[in-house]
């Protein structure tokens, strides 16, 4: 199997997670890069995101692991013949919250085993502190079924 991408599917990739997508448009999410087994996608930080009662406010957790199961189910749909359409299911997702995270999110996931019918794939999500040095706020792990 090759590992490029099919002529044109990172256009549709894109639109399909930044445009059409509803929920993940409204969280702002923009797909940074794709390229064969890797994705990077980032949410842009938006106080409605927040626990508001934390100082400085921080990001839901829940943010942060749909952030880890979008981007690793982007990195396996880059392995896929046809990687808008076929199909991809969500069976499990594991989040290890590291930091709190008050500023951007940017996650990058690699695909770490495929075959059978079912991909794994594992993410880092990454911010920024008050004084702009990146942390990693979370890792996690997707496991997904595919045809």
């Amino acid at each position: 199997m090759a590992n490029d991408l099919p002529e044109g599917a990172p256009v549709m990739l894109r639109m399909s997670v930044e445009r059409e997508h509803g929920y993940l448009s409204w969280l702002g999410v923009q797909m940074e890069d794709i390229a064969y087994g890797d994705a990077e996608l980032t949410i842009p930080f938006d106080e409605r995101f927040t626990d508001r009662e934390a100082e400085p406010p921080t990001v839901h957790d829940g943010i942060v692991t749909t952030l880890i199961e979008q981007t690793t189910e982007l990195a396996i749909r880059t392995t896929m013949p046809d990687p808008v359409n076929d199909r991809v299911d969500l069976l499990s997702t594991t989040v290890n919250f590291l930091e709190d995270a008050a500023h951007d999110l940017e996650a990058t996931a690699t695909v770490v085993d495929s075959g059978d019918g079912s991909a794994v794939a594992e993410a880092t999500v990454e911010s920024r502190d008050p004084q702009g040095t990146p942390v990693t706020v979370a890792t996690g792990q997707g496991v997904f079924r595919t045809d």
